[in-house]
């Protein structure tokens, strides 16, 4: 059973973070002092990132939308130990033939190869007579931070290969 490990901190969310951070303080907790309280650590995490407490980044970190996420998380990943941290440990690891299953049956509930349904037209790029969609971008879009994009570009490249370009049966209905 083949495996890949990757980095998925181009795609952490709040949930994540916050996990992470709390990961962290638990961390930072057992191998300083195992007798001073986890709130303690959580915040000091807290502090570093210019939050009165835990209480308040976690409040802040929920509440946030998608451009100030990313201006807290680089904040943290610019900390010389919390960045090292979440860097180390927001990694995930998957079972290559489950990953490349799960995308390719999500293509095919949501795509068609062209051939299939389209006609023939010589004068279009792709040869058909409807657009094609980009494999690789929709299954970036949907698997991203799941599973490693070097994955995502092989199981888009080999569903092209195969069967040449895909698009939506149903284009143009309404």
């Amino acid at each position: 059973m083949e495996t890949i490990t990757f980095s998925y901190v181009d795609y952490i969310n709040n949930a994540d973070l916050i996990n992470l951070l709390k990961r962290f303080a638990k961390t930072a907790k057992s191998i300083d002092q195992p007798s001073q309280r986890l709130t303690h650590y959580q915040d000091q995490v807290a502090r570093w990132l210019g939050y009165a407490n835990w209480s308040m980044l976690h409040k802040h970190l929920d509440e946030l939308g998608a451009s100030k996420f990313q201006e807290v998380l680089s904040r943290v990943l610019r900390h010389e130990v919390l960045g090292d941290f979440i860097a180390e440990k927001a990694v995930r690891t998957v079972v290559v033939t489950d990953a490349v299953e799960v995308m390719t049956t999500w293509i095919r509930v949501t795509y068609t190869p062209l051939v299939n349904f389209a006609y023939y037209d010589s004068e279009s790029e792709t040869g058909f007579s409807l657009p094609d969609v980009d494999l690789a971008y929709e299954l970036e879009e949907e698997f991203g931070g799941r599973f490693p994009s070097e994955l995502i570009q092989d199981v888009a490249a080999d569903l092209e290969v195969d069967e040449g370009p895909w698009g939506l049966e149903d284009y143009g209905d309404d």
